[in-house]
């Protein structure tokens, strides 16, 4: 049990408590009973107030039927969390206006001083417009035969999709779920449509687009199929009870 959540209530034996011990446990519930909780009237809390006697843990689960608590578990602990936690909320709601105001002038000073916080993470700490970081990718795509971007990070997210889709370890132990299969397709056989263009790369990136596309809507079809049949395998039953046909009138 938080230590917090103790000296959020005011609660004068927080720093002391210990919630294996079962008079201090027992001492807490009867405080935020009589101070804050307030299920029961004066004069029923006796039998919580004899923290001594042996039915004492039986006073203790009919006061948690009173309290409405929704614990399911036997663990004393978990209905002290509960109890505590009601408890915090209706000292927030007693004192709202006091923890706003607070709250509010906490903010106003913070804000006028920027927080920050020194991160041990190296890559937080990297320069991405740096000619090193830059040198780095471009070696990298070398490496990986990727096509450079004017825009490094452009670049780098190509590398990355790279690596997450051909370099995972399952594609590493079997290269054939991800290589390419199948013979090359020219693309000067890719008609062109009504693209009019005397510029020879154009047409060639025009092209390129369109297979990707193509390549999409054939992903997209497989997926339609398969929910398809994964639908007809769940629609469809080949047991028939004959017994409910009925021939005639």
């Amino acid at each position: 049990m938080s230590i917090n959540k103790l000296k959020a209530v005011d609660y004068p034996l927080a720093t002391v408590f210990d919630a294996n011990d079962q008079r201090n446990f027992r001492m807490l519930v009867l405080w935020l009973e009589e101070n804050i909780l307030q299920t029961y009237i004066p004069e029923k809390r006796t039998e919580l107030r004899n923290i001594d006697s042996p039915s004492w843990d039986i006073a203790f689960k009919n006061y948690c039927v009173s309290c409405s608590s929704p614990i399911k578990t036997t663990e004393d602990i978990d209905q002290l969390e509960w109890l505590l936690g009601v408890a915090i909320r209706l000292t927030y709601n007693k004192q709202k206006n006091k923890f706003e105001s607070e709250t509010k002038k906490t903010l106003e000073v913070s804000s006028d001083v920027p927080m920050i916080i020194p991160s041990d993470n190296p890559i937080d700490n990297l320069d991405v417009n740096s000619n090193d970081f830059k040198e780095g990718i471009e070696k990298l795509a070398d490496l990986l035969n990727i096509s450079k971007h004017p825009d490094h990070k452009i670049t780098l997210e190509a590398i990355h999709k790279f690596i997450i889709k051909r370099l995972n370890e399952e594609a590493i132990k079997n290269p054939s779920t991800v290589l390419p299969k199948g013979e090359a397709f020219p693309l000067e056989k890719v008609k062109s449509y009504k693209i009019e263009s005397k510029d020879t790369a154009v047409l060639h990136a025009m092209k390129v687009l369109r297979l990707a596309q193509l390549h999409r809507l054939r992903d997209l079809q497989t997926c339609i199929n398969e929910c398809i049949v994964a639908m007809q395998e769940v629609t469809s039953d080949p047991k028939t009870d004959t017994k409910l046909g009925k021939v005639g009138y």
